[in-house]
């Protein structure tokens, strides 16, 4: 696949605005927060033409039969949606975990099964708030490891840097040699946690796969990591239940207990893209203004495009 071109700042707020909405955090709560995004969030839907645009692509097959004011509606829902995720990542970070009701009723399956010396890929999504999910991981048995590129993603910086969990959670930058899969490789044979964006690709191999009614570009570098390593396939979906509350779903694909027999290597990765898929458009259907993947995700030919997540 084509190199992706990723932003070196967030699209949706300057610096400013997010250091705003922090000091806010810290000083007054959530709460205010929320209350002050509903006048910031028409500005990016009536002024800006962008954000339409990069909502639609969404927008128009979940809810293909919108138009004109119920689009702009959903629109205005959608990006306001995305603003609370945004907020919610930072008061996790500041305010901690405590404050918030998680709702993880797998928790203790996640945490056993860390224990295990296959290794784990875990497979999060841009549903929900994401950093909800990573917020637990600090008790797991053994560290956390990213495949992610925190210095294009502003509010992802933040959200680890006020979290403050450096000893458990480790960063693997995806543009260095072989996109980082020698040192997640061997973190996988340690026995420990790879936490990879099974919605992003990050210019790396994808298979297309049919998602809400068309065919769209996935990675495919979780399921050869499960496949090469024998590890376990965990998928870990998020969502925003209410005030400061949150649903966590986990989805657990042990590699011995799938049929995979008499499978070639390419039929085991379609496979597992295929329960992985499923269970996304599940999820967002159930959930539909919490998929946070702005870009045409359904556009098989494009060259170059731009990866807008939260």
């Amino acid at each position: 696949m084509p190199d992706q071109v990723i932003p070196a700042s967030p699209r949706y707020g300057t610096r400013l605005g997010h250091w705003f909405f922090y000091i806010v955090l810290k000083w007054f709560g959530p709460i205010p927060a929320y209350i002050i995004l509903a006048f910031v969030v028409p500005y990016y839907v009536f002024v800006l033409k962008r954000p339409r645009r990069e909502a639609g692509y969404y927008l128009k097959r979940m809810f293909p039969e919108d138009s004109g004011f119920r689009r702009a509606l959903r629109t205005y829902q959608y990006i306001y949606h995305l603003g609370l995720s945004l907020i919610d990542q930072a008061a996790i970070g500041i305010l901690g975990r405590d404050k918030f009701d998680i709702d993880f009723v797998d928790r203790e399956k996640l945490y056993e099964l860390s224990k295990s010396e296959k290794g784990i890929v875990l497979l999060t999504s841009h549903v929900g708030n994401w950093q909800t999910s990573m917020a637990v991981v600090d008790d797991m048995e053994k560290p956390v490891n990213f495949l992610l590129r925190l210095e294009d993603h502003v509010a992802d910086r933040y959200f680890f840097n006020l979290s403050g969990n450096d000893k458990s959670i480790k960063i693997i930058d995806p543009t260095t040699f072989m996109g980082g899969l020698i040192q997640v490789t061997q973190v996988l044979q340690r026995g420990e946690t790879v936490s990879i964006m099974g919605d992003r690709a990050w210019g790396a191999r994808t298979m297309a796969y049919q998602f809400l009614g068309e065919q769209a570009l996935f990675p495919v570098t979780p399921y050869h990591l499960v496949t090469a390593n024998g590890s376990d396939l965990v998928i870990l979906l998020t969502a925003r239940t209410g005030k400061l509350a949150f649903k966590i779903e986990y989805v657990h694909f042990s590699y011995g207990d799938m049929d995979l027999k008499g499978k070639t290597k390419e039929e085991k990765i379609q496979y597992l893209l295929g329960k992985y898929v499923e269970i996304l458009e599940a999820w967002v259907k159930k959930y539909p203004y919490m998929w946070f993947n702005f870009f045409d995700f359904w556009d098989l030919n494009k060259e170059k495009y731009e990866a807008q997540t939260i």
